[in-house]
Formats: structure tokens, sequence, C-alpha cells
């Protein structure tokens, strides 16, 4: 289910970098018999963490997260889950998409939502879950947390480094012990770098030692491994390259397009592109996707187009029947937690309209992707470029699959467009 779950908020992630939407935040309360939530900044939080001698649990959330809005509704209101939580923790709400909550986030390299952090009075990162929990697996949760505290180790192990620990080994063990908490290691692995010698740094075991452990944020084993990996034999250069995008390219060349930093989009994209011959088939879509909206971005429509019709094309080479068939086996996977009993449809706001999407939802996946290679393309692209012609059998296509209100606009645009209006 952790796979699964991730890649639904990875690519829901996606759509949220790049179309703009904004949110609310709600307010850090879960109703009257539920969990208490401190009220207050993270400077305050941390005073009264130390004050009470209780160590932190922060639910990190987003407004449009569908299992972090489950979680408020379905959990954190049970009596028996506040029974150990108030008891035991100083507990918060963090909106990552907010306020403090932006930088909080980042520092804790949340990159799914929810994320549960469990930290000990100064901040320090102790333990860590996610995903819909139902109530007694989130009381168990709690309580492997609160095992997690009697050790410790990570925060000695931290403090240690900041006394200046520069021992080869001790720092591949932090490395490991920060990757096993979700954390990212650019600081460590910039220090350790320089201590791995040539020959290490030619063998199989390193590079997968560093892709393993890179974390998403950018350091000296990128340029480590990119030097290095085509000494390997073929499988381990499948291994780390696949690795390297999964835990850094993606996110970095993600977080600059999304930033408008034109020219490090262009440096990942090289990258990915350097690597994409290994890359697994899953994860080229993505990569054609980040891809298309830095071409965009960059105002580059040679590029832009190049890597639209390669995207298009392949959504349009899908027969309408296998459409409807998927669209029926992802429609009955989705609901059978509901008719074998597992899961509550009266528990689902909106639980009709859910349903009409969930029949739907592989048509609108393609649907969605052809609108976005077609909407750029006619912002980008000159009145009189023939692609918008293709652009527009597109939407075509998407508007007799999918029926949605910005499509049919596109394809009337694009109509227009082609008929000289």
């Amino acid at each position: 289910m952790g796979d699964i779950y991730f890649m639904k908020m990875r690519l829901f992630s996606l759509l949220l970098i790049f179309s703009g939407l904004a949110t609310i935040a709600v307010a850090q309360t879960a109703g009257p018999n539920g969990i208490k939530f401190f009220k207050g900044d993270w400077k305050s939080l941390l005073k009264e963490s130390a004050r009470q001698g209780k160590p932190i649990f922060v639910d990190v959330y987003t407004d449009w997260c569908l299992p972090c809005k489950r979680m408020e509704r379905e959990v954190f209101v049970s009596n028996e889950v506040a029974q150990i939580y108030n008891s035991s923790f100083i507990s918060y709400r963090l909106n990552a998409e907010r306020g403090e909550g932006i930088k909080l986030a980042d520092s804790y390299a949340v990159k799914a939502y929810p994320t549960y952090l469990f930290l000990d009075t100064l901040g320090n990162l102790v333990y860590r879950n996610g995903d819909y929990l139902k109530a007694s697996e989130f009381i168990t949760a709690g309580k492997e947390a609160l095992n997690q505290f009697k050790v410790r180790d990570l925060a000695e192990m931290e403090a240690r480094f900041k006394d200046g620990d520069r021992n080869k080994d001790f720092l591949k063990r932090l490395v490991i012990k920060r990757s096993q908490m979700g954390l990212d290691n650019a600081e460590i692995l910039n220090v350790y770098v320089p201590l791995i010698s040539d020959d290490e740094r030619n063998a199989a075991s390193t590079l997968h030692f560093l892709s393993e452990n890179i974390g998403s944020t950018p350091s000296d084993a990128l340029a480590v491994i990119l030097k290095h990996i085509n000494g390997v034999p073929k499988g381990d250069q499948q291994l780390v390259a696949q690795k390297l995008y999964d835990k850094l390219l993606y996110y970095a060349l993600g977080r600059a397009v999304k930033d408008r930093r034109v020219d490090d989009a262009k440096h990942y994209l090289t990258y990915v592109e350097i690597l994409r011959p290994l890359l697994a088939e899953k994860q080229l879509p993505s990569v054609d996707n980040l891809a298309l909206h830095y071409y965009h971005a960059a105002r580059d429509t040679s590029g832009l187009k190049k890597v639209g019709y390669r995207i298009a094309e392949k959504q349009m080479s899908i027969p309408l029947d296998s459409i409807r068939v998927k669209d029926k086996i992802l429609f009955e996977q989705a609901m059978w937690p509901f008719l074998s009993g597992k899961e509550d449809s009266t528990k689902i706001p909106n639980f009709e309209e859910e349903k009409k999407l969930a029949a739907v939802q592989y048509s609108a996946n393609i649907a969605t992707i052809l609108y976005t290679v077609s909407d750029f393309f006619k912002q980008d692209l000159h009145k009189s470029d023939k692609s918008l012609l293709d652009a527009l059998k597109w939407m075509q296509f998407a508007s007799q699959i999918y029926k949605k209100e910005s499509i049919e606009r596109l394809r009337s645009e694009l109509e227009a467009i082609s008929a000289g209006k």
C-alpha cells in the first residue's frame, strides 16, 4: 500500500505544482473529544514541549490531501487515540504549504501527505510515519514512537557531527540513520564524499550507497555518481540511475521548474536525459511531464513540441475499448472496500460524486494529460503553427472520453484558431 500511496501522492503533487493551486489553512482542531492540538508558532511549541518534558507529535498536512482530511475526521477525534496522544505528546498540526510550515516541511524532508513526525523537545526527529492509518494503527505508531524515544541515537550522532566528528565510518552510519528517518543528507554527504578514495568511487557498492542515501537535496554525491556510473556493470547502472532519479532528480527538477529557476532546471533535465536509457519504463511518464513543464517555462517551443508529441502520441495510441475496460477495472477496485464492508461510504463526504469520478478515472487521466500538452501548445506556439491542428485532434479525443468544462473550452478555442477566427 505504501508504494501505491506514494505514487498517487507523487502524481497528484505534480498536478498541484504546475497548476498553481492555492489553499487556505484550516484551524488546528480535531474535535472536542479527540487529540488536543497545540495552538501557536513553532518556537512556542518547542518551549511548551520543554516545559512539560513531553515529546512532540506533528501532523504535516495540506488542504488538498484527502487522507489528511480523513485522519482529521475519523481518527484524530477518537477517544482511544486521544488517550495515548494527549497523555504522551504535545500534538501539533503543520500545513506544509503555508507560513512557517513550508520551510519546516522541507527541513524534515516531507514528500507525501499526511506525514507524522515525532520529535524530541529540541525538535530532533526520532520517528516518522505516514499515510491514512486506522485508529488502531495510529495508536501503534504512537507507541512505536515512544519506544524510539528511549533509544535517541540519531540525536546523539548528530551532536557528534556538530562537534566535529569526521570519522568516515561514523559519517556513513549517520547517513544511513538519517535515510532511515526520511531526512536529507546533503550536509553530511558533502563532508563524506571527499573522504572516498578513487578506487571506492569506481566501485558499484559506493554508487549504490550514494544513490540510496542521496536524499532530495543536491550534494557533491551527484557529481560522483554521474562521473562513475558508466564504469560499473549495466545492471548496477540501471539500479543506481533509477534510485538517483526517484530520490533526488525528480524532486530537484520539479522544484526548479515550480520556482521558475530555468537554468537550474535545465541542468537537472540534462542529467535526467543522460540517465533516461537506464530508467525504468514506469519512471518515463514523470520524466516527460517534468520536461514538458520545463520547456513551457523556458519558452523552448522546439523542446516543447518534441516532448509534447511523445506524450500525446502515447496516449492517443491507446484503443478506446481498452480505455473503457481499464475504467471498469479501476472502478471495481475503488468500490471493493465499500462493497466488502471494509469501508463505510456514509463517512465519505460527497460519496456519490466521488463514485462518478471513480468510474472514469483512467479516461480522466488520459484526458488531463492531453489537455496539458494541448494547452501548452496553444499558449506557446504561433497561431499559424500546424501543430495546433494536432492539439485540436487530441482535445477532440479528450472530450470524447471525459466530459469536463475546461476540456470543452480548450477544444472550442483550438477549433476557432483552426478556423482562423
